[in-house]
């Protein structure tokens, strides 16, 4: 930590000197150059807030998308009779990633990995799409928890089961909308004012 401190002050060190040198030259510094490193530093606050906003809207849509493609797993469930990788692939081919890409990843370690059981297939999907999502610990939790019982149980079991994991990310949708009409703004205006702030303090 204290390396990492030193680090910054160093590097806001060596900046404020490239900045005095080319005040130093040509009576106050080239005003264009001056222009050109307030307009980088504002993007890139800005960059940084408006990203950090689109996370807070993106949760709650992947997480309503995961609720709907288990809406499909339930009626393949209720009426189907196909296999369970060919219910993921078909799921996978409905949903637009990251939620496509994971009952994807789910169908192709089904398919390949013999001997391998059913939660460990969707486990090591989940693992492997997740930090590609928006979403959070809780709803990575309910996922794993749902894996256990998927295509062991009975189909009263296993609606049951669905059943529950649908609600309880019902739950994390709803928390999660609230955190984006708290937050997902006033990111965007953090990023523009923090950079605003950055360029009035260097220059």
């Amino acid at each position: 930590m204290a390396q990492s401190q030193a680090g910054t002050r160093d590097g806001g060190s060596r900046f404020r000197r490239i900045l005095k040198t080319a005040d130093s030259s040509g009576g106050g510094g080239n005003p264009v150059i001056k222009l050109l490193g307030a307009a980088l530093i504002l993007l890139s606050t800005s960059i940084i807030g408006f990203r950090t906003a689109k996370s807070f809207a993106d949760r709650p849509r992947q997480i309503r998308r995961l609720r709907t493609s288990l809406s499909l797993l339930e009626t393949e469930i209720i009426y189907g009779s196909r296999r369970l990788d060919q219910v993921c692939e078909h799921i996978a081919r409905r949903e637009k990633k990251p939620i496509g890409i994971l009952y994807q990843r789910c169908t192709e370690y089904l398919k390949g990995l013999d001997g391998v059981s059913t939660y460990e297939c969707w486990k090591k999907a989940v693992d492997e799409v997740w930090p590609e999502t928006a979403m959070k610990a809780p709803e990575r939790e309910v996922l794993i928890d749902f894996g256990k019982t998927l295509g062991i149980s009975n189909r009263e079991d296993q609606l049951a089961n669905l059943a529950r994991v649908k609600s309880n990310l019902q739950v994390e949708e709803n928390q999660a909308r609230e955190e984006q009409t708290r937050y997902e703004k006033m990111c965007k205006s953090l990023g523009i004012l923090a950079g605003a702030l950055i360029v009035i303090l260097i220059y």
